[in-house]
């Protein structure tokens, strides 16, 4: 004999009441992808240099303790380390934040961050090998078009090209544009030639620029062991510089910002938040669906159906609910992240792995209101809920 799907039909049969509840989840569910992604944004951010590295190993000071941190070693262990066995190619990489001073005619000055552009193949930087031959002329930079609209670089490229713009007080010129993202330390970034280090920022690395290197680019061998090429590359200059994976120093990173900065945990305890407003919502809804179909629920206790029934009854019910609201959260959930990204700069990834954890975040939510509103059905006489 087929069995009705009373689930399902407790759940459909009011279609303004279902509106409202699939509303009621799906906001919740918005809360908590936007909390996460918030989150995801802080530990996704400042690896997105690092992730454009085309390299096996990377070389930083022991004081960075995080890549925006200004601390660097000599760039004559780089070149040492050329000799070591296992290695195939080093490449330095030079970062300025400190010095780095810009102003666009009309606007105040602000920071901004300044990257050297190494040899071709080194960074995956969308926009830079098509744009190199664009540097050659002295003064010359490509700017990161995820920049913050607040430092006043034009939109047009041929209004920016003719803007007047100064970095460390001196006059230098928007050639192009690349792509690389802004994170909670750098609203923006230029790009310029390496040799334009020394001009720009004489005093770096006490008068010497382009002596001290903030990150260096190894690359290994075929069949060499990183870690234990890591090792002999350290000892060329322990206590100066720390030779790590490309995902151990994005491991750092994340580190930091997850464990150090107060931030990671306020978005985290948001995630938290958002969970707990998720339940409230989904126990008003799911107890006014049970409340209102009681006596027929009191009517089948009497007949003898089992608790178990009630709790498989209200089990399905939630999973339903949470899949009615999470679709619709997930298109919304798209559009804002577009529009978040469009406007900070900052990665916003709605990822299949992170949707999935807030598919099981708004299940287990729809599933922790569903047994709480289920107690008074359990625990009582079938008489008294007529």
């Amino acid at each position: 004999m087929k069995r009705t799907p009373l689930a399902w039909k407790n759940l459909v049969h009011q279609p303004r009441r279902l509106f409202l509840a699939t509303a009621g989840v799906g906001f919740a569910a918005v809360l908590m992808f936007t909390q996460y992604g918030f989150r995801n944004a802080l530990l996704d951010s400042p690896i997105q240099l690092i992730e454009l590295m085309e390299c096996d190993l990377v070389a930083i000071s022991p004081a960075r303790y995080m890549l925006p941190v200004d601390q660097r070693f000599p760039r004559d262990l780089l070149r040492r380390a050329r000799s070591v066995p296992g290695v195939s190619d080093v490449e330095p990489l030079l970062i300025e934040l400190w010095l780095a001073q810009v102003r666009v005619k009309g606007q105040k000055v602000r920071p901004i961050r300044v990257v050297s552009v190494p040899e071709p193949g080194w960074l995956n930087v969308t926009g830079l090998s098509e744009q190199r031959h664009k540097l050659q002329p002295p003064g010359a930079t490509l700017i990161d078009r995820k920049t913050r609209s607040e430092y006043g670089f034009a939109s047009d490229d041929e209004e920016l090209a003719s803007q007047v713009i100064e970095l460390a007080g001196k006059r230098i010129r928007v050639v192009g544009r690349v792509t690389i993202g802004t994170d909670f330390a750098n609203e923006g970034t230029l790009m310029v030639q390496e040799r334009e280090f020394a001009e720009y920022f004489p005093i770096r690395g006490n008068g010497n620029p382009l002596e001290v290197v903030d990150v260096g680019m190894i690359r290994i061998e075929e069949g060499a062991d990183p870690k234990a090429v890591a090792a002999r590359l350290s000892d060329l200059g322990p206590d100066i510089w720390r030779v790590l994976t490309r995902e151990e120093l994005q491991r750092q990173e994340i580190d930091f910002w997850q464990g150090q900065t107060p931030v990671g945990k306020i978005f985290f305890i948001g995630t938290v938040m958002g969970f707990v407003v998720g339940v409230i919502i989904c126990y008003q809804i799911l107890f006014t669906s049970l409340q209102d179909a009681m006596p027929e629920f009191a009517t089948l206790k009497a007949m003898g159906y089992p608790n178990w029934y009630f709790i498989k009854l209200v089990v399905q019910q939630s999973i339903y609910l949470s899949l009615f609201g999470f679709i619709p959260a997930v298109l919304v959930t798209w559009g804002l992240f577009w529009g978040l990204e469009s406007f900070s700069g900052l990665p916003m990834r709605l990822t299949i792995p992170r949707g999935l954890l807030v598919l099981g975040l708004t299940t287990s939510m729809c599933l922790i209101s569903g047994l709480l509103a289920l107690r008074k059905l359990l625990r009582a006489d079938p008489a008294s809920l007529f």
